[in-house]
């Protein structure tokens, strides 16, 4: 069999599983606590002020949260947390294709997995947000404050802090936003695939959900050790000054922190795939 034929038939009948997992209803669950924690604030504010919202800022938003960012991963670590699946089939393709085929097709599927979990988080923000599209962000996130000083420092108003709109234009934090989340996904789940591959899956999760708490005790705390977890480096926000056109972490940076995480990561998991022991696998679906 080809080896990208095989590596896309593994990725393929892994995320027909994932689709059809009955634990995707939670991803339901994260959209209402995602409209009643960030959009309908937003949404209130666009009432008072008499503009609608940029249709993309409710994601920047959820995507920004410390509540939200905290939940998200929570949530995808519960629906990937037993993969990738050792089953009777397992023997099967890594006979047909060779550890290292299935492995790169395990990586390719949570790839795919995240995309499509970010997708429905971006699209159900969007749906909701009753907002119009445009480049800019709108006047009801960059001059309610100056309209309601009162407000400036209320919960809602950190949900899109100036040190966004401020620094950057809404489809770089849009684009920012999505891509440090997905590489925060994609460690995660290494992390979780590596245990699973030396037979050690509940420890993985544990270390996984450790980092998350770290992360959100550290960034709560504004402590300088946050940039050592992922968490600090995915919040877009947190890298720039209010005021000042400077940055307080380099975005770059924050890639660059991700780059040698997923590659370190990576490394060990394709190790581990290689020394795999298929025992006590269950033959059944």
């Amino acid at each position: 069999m080809n080896r990208l034929r095989c590596v896309f038939v593994v990725a393929r009948t892994e995320y027909l599983k994932w689709l059809t997992d009955p634990r995707v209803i939670i991803v339901g669950v994260l959209l209402v606590f995602m409209r009643s924690l960030a959009v309908e604030p937003l949404l209130e504010r666009a009432v008072k002020f008499g503009e609608k919202l940029n249709i993309l800022e409710p994601f920047v938003a959820v995507g920004n949260s410390g509540m939200l960012v905290m939940l998200m991963p929570c949530v995808f670590l519960v629906l990937i947390s037993d993969y990738p699946k050792m089953t009777g089939s397992t023997l099967f393709f890594i006979r047909r294709t060779g550890k290292t085929n299935w492995f790169w097709g395990q990586v390719l599927f949570l790839l795919m997995a995240i995309v499509t979990f970010l997708l429905a988080v971006l699209v159900g923000s969007m749906l909701v947000s009753g907002g119009s599209f445009a480049e800019d962000w709108s006047n009801t996130v960059t001059k309610y404050s100056a309209r309601f000083p009162n407000e400036a420092g209320s919960f809602t108003s950190q949900l899109l802090p100036s040190n966004l709109y401020n620094q950057l234009s809404l489809m770089s934090a849009v684009t920012h936003t999505l891509a440090l989340m997905t590489m925060y996904l994609f460690s995660l789940s290494l992390i979780i695939y590596f245990f699973k591959l030396i037979h050690i899956q509940s420890f993985g999760l544990f270390a996984a959900i450790f980092i998350v708490a770290a992360g959100v005790m550290t960034c709560s705390l504004k402590m300088p050790s946050m940039w050592a977890f992922p968490m600090a480096n995915t919040i877009v926000w947190l890298h720039y000054d209010e005021i000042l056109r400077a940055q307080n972490f380099p975005v770059w940076c924050s890639y660059a922190y991700f780059g040698a995480a997923v590659s370190v990561l990576i490394a060990m998991n394709i190790t581990a795939a290689r020394k795999l022991q298929l025992y006590n696998i269950e033959m059944v679906e």
